[in-house]
């Protein structure tokens, strides 16, 4: 089955349709504003008058002086970094001045016939108390110092006793709150016990300083980290060095280099040929020969060239190959230069010894011992640096609790000396010369209280004005679920109004000739017919004509006649009235006849017609052969039931036999005044058989929910509908109604 998917209510909440509400019912909104005014009015007049007197008091700070309560230590002052905050302290001294007990203090000093003077006989003192607790009036601005006190009275000169009274006892209120008896005795005690224990902790802190070797812990204990940290720098430095020069001791002795020779100890001379060839006998010693100087130092510079010859070498074998140029002319220099300093060493064997690895050897390692050395002194000093460090941590808790106590101890010391002073202070003073609180302004001149009462008055003023607007609005725009505006019926159904009935009052109202009756056959005053020239519906019906014929050209029909229904919602819509003057409009214009069938005729009467002649049958009316009376020059009408019937609507079937007869009529138009769209109207069936259906809505009466369940209808039933909204109403200007 299919789902039928709720659509919501478009909204026809905009400015327009409040100003339509307003000029609506401006007799509503004007009448409760008129109210507000006199009740306004009456206010101001009646109102009973009462007198103010106001003074102002500056806390510039509040001292609990009382040390007995523990949460009163370290308070403090107002703004002096204390925990509590000011606003904390001014709620208190407010408190004080609302107190019960203060407003009794001020009626037993002035007396209870003072502050009442209007009771009869005399009131008592809690009775006087009440009246001065009600006419308080005690206000704290945030992030102030500043209290201010009011008193209202109805007699001016009890509103500035009652409130000088009240300044005055405050201040002594003030101080039975926040001092103690005993206070500087009590305060005198504690600050000295603070002294002698801040005095031995002083003590104990630096005695066990002086064991540990220092004066802060802080600073000593950063001190011998960083020395500690720059000291093991050093020896991974040594160390370093230190594996260095053994890998170079070490690579030195593995060249196999002979060890240097003795201290003392000659250097024999290689035996000749001669002492060797005559091993018994014992050949003399053959002179060696010694080199110059010049020769010396042309073999240490031979040697030296051939060592940066060999370094050479090894620079471009990082480079080049073997068969580089460059490599084998390097080799060559280095075999030459090889040549003549083994020619050298030959001639002066004393040369060898020179600038040989032997003296290096010795001189590194020299060097290796000196690395040893220094690198165990530098762990001998980390290692006391490292004892000192220990031993600075195990007495570091003992330090640090030390001074923490002292911290907190001088803290003590300063506030109790602080509370000391302000106790001396306080014993010498008087509550007519506190310090800390003042009257910036004593209780002033009563004033007459007036805000109250024009705050009541414009209240009540443009109370009734707001009312009467909140009523317009919520009548007319929230519970009244009538169509009242075009726009708004187009919003609501999304399809164009073809056009806007204005209403015509009583006088307007037209019916057709043969329901000039009622029921009980009493006359009603003449109407003006439809199809008459000065009825006020002509314009519109013609209107609607031009507008069907447009209709039926554009979309291609042709046929005849061509069949039109009108019909409402409810009875008296228009619907009668408008089919008629449509029906009138469309005879003049010439192209044929125009029937106009009466389908609301609930029984078979014969019912009078204009200028006394009868209305015909449908049945006979679309007889070929029939003749027929007009009502004007083309028109014709008939009702759709034969004489003397039973009462019952038409039925459908009976209709559609019909259907035939109508098409084979020499009408042009038909036109059907239906009945209004009820569950049990024909309306909707007889729709389907149209070739157009105008629908009227009427302005004001006809329900939102009703005008779209009906439309819905008749769009399904005959998607040829053409709405009309019939009897609006103007109440506001021309350009608010205008398109609307």
């Amino acid at each position: 089955m299919p789902q039928h998917h709720t659509e919501a209510e478009p909204s026809n909440l905009n400015l327009s349709s409040i100003l339509v509400a307003v000029f609506k019912r401006k007799r509503t909104i004007l009448f409760s504003t008129a109210a507000g005014a006199i009740a306004a009015a009456a206010v101001y007049l009646l109102w009973p008058h009462s007198y103010e007197s106001d003074a102002a008091l500056l806390v510039r700070y509040v001292l609990d002086r009382s040390a007995v309560d523990p949460e009163t230590i370290g308070a403090g002052a107002v703004g002096s970094g204390a925990t509590k905050t000011n606003d904390t302290f001014i709620n208190a001294e407010v408190s004080i001045l609302t107190s019960w007990d203060l407003a009794v203090q001020v009626a037993e000093a002035l007396g209870p016939k003072r502050v009442l003077p209007e009771a009869k006989g005399n009131p008592s003192t809690i009775a006087a108390a009440g009246a001065i607790f009600s006419g308080l009036k005690v206000v704290s601005t945030k992030n102030s110092n500043v209290i201010q006190v009011s008193y209202t009275n109805s007699r001016p000169e009890v509103a500035t006793l009652v409130l000088n009274e009240l300044v005055n006892r405050y201040f002594t209120k003030h101080l039975e709150v926040h001092r103690s008896a005993g206070a500087f005795d009590f305060v005198s005690q504690q600050t000295d016990q603070v002294r002698s224990r801040l005095n031995q902790t002083e003590d104990a802190l630096k005695a066990l300083k002086a064991k540990a070797g220092i004066l802060d812990l802080k600073e000593s204990t950063l001190g011998l980290t960083a020395q500690a940290s720059k000291m093991e720098d050093q020896i991974r430095a040594e160390e370093g060095d230190l594996a260095e020069q053994r890998a170079r001791v070490k690579l030195m002795e593995g060249a196999g280099l002979p060890s240097p020779p003795q201290a003392g100890r000659a250097v024999e001379p290689a035996a000749t040929p001669a002492a060797s060839a005559s091993p018994g006998v014992t050949a003399a010693p053959s002179p060696v020969a010694q080199p110059t100087h010049e020769q010396i130092q042309e073999y240490q510079g031979l040697t030296a060239r051939l060592t940066e010859l060999r370094k050479s070498e090894v620079g471009l074998l990082s480079k080049y190959s073997d068969a580089s140029s460059l490599v084998k002319s390097v080799r060559a220099q280095i075999a030459d230069l090889e040549n003549e300093k083994r020619k050298s060493e030959t001639k002066f064997p004393s040369l060898a010894t020179l600038g040989s690895p032997q003296s290096d050897l010795g001189n590194e390692r020299a060097k290796l011992a000196g690395f040893e050395a220094k690198t165990e002194i530098l762990k001998s000093q980390v290692g006391s640096i490292r004892e000192q460090i220990k031993k600075l941590a195990d007495t570091t808790p003992q330090i640090a609790n030390l001074e923490r106590s002292k911290e907190l101890e001088e803290a003590n010391y300063k506030y109790f000396e602080g509370s000391l002073e302000k106790a001396r202070v306080d014993e010498a003073l008087d509550p007519s010369k506190m310090p800390n609180i003042s009257a910036v302004q004593r209780a002033s001149p009563p004033s007459l209280v007036t805000k109250l009462r024009d705050r009541v008055a414009l209240g009540l003023g443009f109370g009734g004005l707001a009312i009467g607007l909140g009523i317009a609005l919520l009548w007319d725009l929230l519970l009244n679920r009538t169509v009242k505006r075009r726009s708004e019926l187009e919003l609501q159904l999304h399809t164009p109004v073809i056009m806007s009935i204005p209403y015509a009052g009583v006088n307007g109202r037209f019916r057709l000739p043969w329901k000039k009756g009622n029921r009980n056959g009493n006359a009603e005053p003449a109407a003006i017919a439809p199809w008459d020239s000065g009825h006020f519906i002509r314009p519109y019906a013609e209107a609607i004509r031009d507008r069907l014929g447009l209709y039926f050209e554009l979309h291609g029909v042709t046929h005849k006649p061509k069949l039109v229904g009108f019909t409402g919602f409810s009875k008296g819509a228009g619907a009668s009235s408008l089919a008629a003057g449509v029906a009138a409009a469309l005879s003049e214009t010439g192209d044929g006849k125009v029937l106009l069938v009466d389908v609301n005729a609930s029984n078979g009467e014969v019912h009078p017609f204009f200028e006394g002649r009868p209305a015909a049958s449908l049945a006979s009316a679309i007889e070929p052969k029939s003749s027929l009376s007009s009502a004007a020059d083309n028109l014709y009408l008939a009702t759709v039931n034969q004489p003397q019937a039973k009462p019952a609507q038409l039925g459908l079937k009976k209709f559609f036999a019909m259907v035939p007869n109508l098409k084979a009529s020499d009408f042009d138009y038909i036109i059907f005044d239906m009945p209004p769209l009820t569950q049990t109207s024909p309306s909707v069936g007889l729709a389907a058989l149209m070739d157009k259906v105008v629908v009227i809505v009427e302005a004001e009466r006809d329900s939102r929910d009703n005008v779209k369940r009906g439309y819905r209808e008749l769009v399904a039933a005959r998607s040829d509908v053409a709405v009309v909204l019939n009897k609006t109403r103007s109440y506001g200007p021309n350009w608010l109604q205008e398109g609307s």
